[in-house]
């Protein structure tokens, strides 16, 4: 009994490190510019209000900024999704990063609870939101480059 309960337990345990490694992989991923800039004002997200509050003084408000970030996966994950009309699915590294977004999230109330790397997480969480507006920001001037490209072409 006791050897099954280490082995779920290591076998669990190198599952999320092996997860959070290939999650930091695809968060390394360069773009060619800056394109949440613009996706930021156009859908009007919140994360970059709470990532200077959290590096000037640390978590504000632990509810708001919940509710922030949750919101803002949910508007850059239907973006992602809607972006591209040929395709309604995510890539696959969208929706590892997905996952590992849900997982943070969720492991939030604990770490807050506990004061276990609470502001840590919402960086990591936060750098997750980011790459997902550039991800968008790149589909939307592909997708505008490829429109602008047929009608020359017409």
């Amino acid at each position: 009994m006791f050897m099954s309960i280490l082995v779920l337990v290591v076998s669990t345990a190198l599952f999320l490190f092996y997860l959070q490694t290939a999650c930091e992989q695809a968060l390394r991923r360069e773009f060619s510019q800056s394109y949440f800039k613009e996706i930021i004002q156009a859908a009007q997200l919140e994360y970059p209000k709470l990532l200077d509050a959290v590096a000037s003084n640390g978590l504000p408000d632990y509810r708001q900024a919940r509710l922030d970030l949750k919101c803002d996966f949910f508007t850059l994950e239907s973006l992602l999704k809607r972006v591209d009309p040929t395709r309604q699915h995510l890539t696959r590294g969208e929706r590892l990063l997905g996952l590992y977004f849900r997982f943070m999230f969720f492991s939030l109330p604990i770490r807050h609870a506990l004061k276990l790397k609470e502001r840590e997480t919402v960086l990591r969480l936060a750098s997750i939101l980011q790459f997902f507006a550039n991800s968008v920001g790149e589909k939307l001037s592909v997708n505008a480059f490829a429109v602008a490209e047929t009608r020359l072409n017409s």
